[in-house]
């Protein structure tokens, strides 16, 4: 038996005993900017919960991420061309923040930009400290070729073979857009780097109850769920669980249940990834679980740890995941202009760690 509660996007959370639905609005945009201001934090991980394992360095395609700032190894405005500079970046999911690694001699690799094909260089094959990252096409190099040395907490110094001096972030800095650069090790924590796979195989699926359902609204239906579950299965290794989807005419817009059951109304702009995305995070309980709300402060935050440490790395520490009416923001996705690649992300990276805080 489902029950549905009354509650819309604005009108506060209601835990229900049995199973617990959030009925979705867009007709009032709650999307608040949160404090930006960045500090050391030496326990982050950027853009992938703290429940998420590093990866050994081996051939294969990896997030780079700093550990000092939490953030990733990025390719300025996913540009292409030679020359372009190498800096941390909040992570986006973006293919200018994908390196493939590849075996060359002595035990170095070739590290390279999945969106650009080219491959991460020293500029002028400059062996001095402050000397500039960049990508160029692969020459093979000694410049371009780099060693992973382990320091056995799950981080790597990255050491360029041609110059010897190790890739760090310039002057230790914590802010967007900052430059990557050469060199001498220190020990220093923005001089270490983990590696991430940048897909999961998480497995959840969906499967639609109704039947009649007209061929354009299937349609816009089939393409938001595929979608939805590719970009959730792709950002973390959910469980086994398959999502039962309707058609009703009778809700206005679209509202997702603790039970795993998701309704479409019948108008067609929500017959969309971001609403399919946003009701998916209803379905693990946001806004609508016990173990949503025991997170939740007395001034209406979500405090759980793992989240806040995963917020931190996109938007600094200090960053607020504010709760009301059913819906978190940033990254609820709770409305049509919150939506962009990265937005999407970085959801599946708040909701999966808010799930390890008990929700």
């Amino acid at each position: 038996m489902k029950i549905k509660s009354t509650t819309n996007s604005l009108t506060g959370v209601i835990l229900l005993v049995a199973i617990a639905f959030a009925s979705c609005k867009k007709d009032q945009n709650i999307l608040a900017d949160p404090a930006s201001d960045l500090t050391a934090s030496p326990d982050k991980v950027a853009s992938v919960s703290p429940t998420e394992s590093l990866q050994t360095v081996g051939a294969g395609t990896f997030f780079i991420v700093n550990r000092l700032s939490g953030k990733m190894l990025d390719v300025s405005g996913q540009a292409t061309a030679n020359g372009t500079s190498v800096i941390q970046w909040p992570g986006t999911g973006g293919t200018n923040q994908r390196w493939t690694l590849a075996p060359v001699t002595g035990g170095y690799y070739s590290v390279t930009g999945v969106q650009s094909g080219k491959a991460l260089d020293i500029v002028s094959s400059g062996t001095a400290n402050g000397d500039n990252a960049e990508i160029y096409t692969y020459s093979s190099g000694t410049q371009q070729q780099w060693q992973f040395v382990s320091l056995a907490n799950g981080y790597y110094q990255i050491l360029n073979r041609n110059s010897g001096k190790s890739l760090q972030v310039e002057a230790a800095s914590m802010a967007d857009g900052a430059a990557v650069d050469q060199s001498t090790y220190t020990g220093a924590e923005n001089q270490q780097w983990a590696l991430f796979t940048p897909v999961f195989n998480g497995q959840l699926t969906w499967r639609l109850t109704s039947t009649g359902v007209p061929a354009d609204v299937l349609a816009r239906i089939t393409t938001a769920m595929n979608d939805a579950c590719a970009r959730y299965n792709a950002g973390a290794n959910w469980p086994a669980r398959t999502l039962t989807v309707e058609y009703n005419t009778g809700v206005a817009t679209a509202d997702g249940s603790t039970s795993g059951n998701i309704r479409f109304g019948p108008t067609a702009s929500y017959q969309a990834v971001r609403t399919a995305m946003h009701e998916i995070a209803h379905t693990y309980g946001v806004g609508i679980s016990s173990g949503f709300n025991s997170n939740v402060n007395s001034s209406g935050d979500f405090t759980g740890a793992n989240a806040v440490a995963v917020l931190a790395t996109f938007d600094g520490v200090g960053a607020v995941l504010h709760t009301g009416g059913s819906h978190i923001w940033p990254y609820g996705l709770n409305y049509d202009n919150e939506w962009s690649e990265a937005a999407a992300y970085r959801q599946v990276k708040i909701i999966w760690a808010m799930r390890a805080d008990g929700m």
